[in-house]
């Protein structure tokens, strides 16, 4: 399942703002400026996999991670780079780095079966930490050219695509913003982004006034039980759970179909997101809820006025979220694509809401590039949750527009 591996994770705000120990002209474009990784210690796993029949593999490590790369024997001199999702760096097993294949998982997958058959070569890093770390792992992501060459015998490929998945489809909207000549194209896979910081602070705030519970990192767990006792956990909602699960339906894109379904997985984990006015963190420095217009059903016993005139409303840090700000990855999308860009999104998606869709689109059209910019919406519920025909229908159009056929 495309699921189980495209996960950003609650706890995604909990970075340090460590020290890197790399410099961008290392290994990607200078002027990329990644959020620095997680300070800990990092420890790479076995890459090594089987390759399907009529192609040839190479895996090992570069420095800082991990990689796999899969051949076709028929190879049609294409190249598929794939980025990963979320890889939580916190609990007994944070600290591994561990690649994936495409489409997810760490096996055979429809998506790597349908690329070889195809005949298309893909690569895929575990970058060289864990964490929320769409910059470091964009840049990890392209020095998988330069790896795929030398195992192709110096030939480097004549198209390179970008595709990703959650936090993976943030890389690749943001490399298809950041490079925007070097791929072929992209498709990003239920992306994530800046916004999504917005979402879940929103959710937080309106829980926290909803509820009377602050979520906070001192006494995490015991907040989030005082909350699901308040609020109850679906479908048994109370009457205020009721208007958290409104409220977080309405500000994630509005009545849809499979939203109820999808946010079922999501109510407790999205109500329980912390927002600290004073972190040091980057992406609670990020994270905004300051143009968050509330809204809630008729019915609940709640109206959007009473929201929106009490909630505690978190300014972004401006030096962190402005154009002029440190790391690209933290900024909002511009829109300046040079190159055909398909994204897909489920309706139900409750973690990454599809309102980041909306956002994606009006900073496309405002830069006037809505001719590189198509977008999917699939009806079903939950995070990611891709049936592998329209994965891979997806790739293969985008395929079709990015050699110069229809869009």
């Amino acid at each position: 399942m495309l699921t189980k591996s495209f996960g950003l994770a609650a706890g995604l705000a909990l970075f340090t703002i460590a020290a890197s120990h790399r410099t961008t002209a290392d290994i990607g474009k200078p002027g990329l400026t990644p959020v620095p990784c997680p300070d800990r210690a990092w420890e790479t796993t076995d890459p090594a996999f089987d390759p399907l029949p009529h192609a040839k593999v190479s895996f090992g490590q570069y420095d800082g991670g991990v990689y796999r790369i899969e051949k076709p024997d028929d190879w049609n001199g294409e190249l598929v780079l794939w980025a990963h999702g979320y890889a939580p760096e916190g609990g007994p097993q944070g600290g591994r780095l561990r690649v994936d294949t495409p489409g997810g998982g760490r096996g055979t997958s429809p998506f790597r079966q349908h690329l070889i058959e195809r005949g298309f070569a893909w690569a895929a890093s575990s970058y060289r930490c864990n964490g929320y770390v769409p910059g470091t792992g964009l840049l990890d992501t392209i020095a998988l050219v330069d790896l795929f060459t030398k195992f192709n015998e110096s030939k480097a490929p004549a198209r390179v695509y970008l595709t990703g998945g959650s936090m993976g489809g943030h890389v690749t909207v943001l490399g298809m913003q950041e490079f925007p000549t070097k791929f072929a194209g992209g498709l990003a896979l239920c992306a994530s982004g800046p916004g999504e910081m917005d979402f879940l602070s929103s959710v937080g705030t309106a829980a926290e006034l909803i509820a009377g519970v602050r979520v906070s990192d001192a006494t995490h767990d015991q907040d989030v039980a005082k909350l699901a006792d308040v609020l109850g956990k679906p479908p048994s909602y109370t009457q205020k759970g009721r208007q958290l699960a409104s409220v977080q339906l309405q500000i994630s894109g509005g009545p849809r179909p499979f939203a109820m379904e999808g946010l079922s997985s999501r109510f407790i984990e999205n109500a329980s997101f912390a927002v600290d006015d004073n972190s040091k963190l980057i992406w609670a420095r990020v994270a905004t809820n300051a143009d968050t217009s509330y809204a809630i059903e008729d019915g609940l016993g709640m109206t959007a006025k009473e929201i929106n005139d009490h909630v505690r409303r978190k300014a972004a840090d401006r030096e962190a979220r402005s154009d002029r700000g440190p790391y690209e990855e933290a900024i909002p999308f511009d829109g300046k694509l040079e190159r055909p860009l398909l994204t897909i999104h489920n309706t139900g998606d409750l973690y990454v809401p599809i309102s980041l869709e909306r956002t994606l689109k009006h900073a496309v059209d405002s830069a006037g590039r809505s001719p590189y910019l198509v977008q999917r919406i699939v009806r079903s519920a939950g995070h990611c949750s891709f049936s592998p025909q329209e994965l891979n229908r997806g790739f293969d159009d985008l395929v079709v527009w990015a050699r110069g056929g229809s869009r």
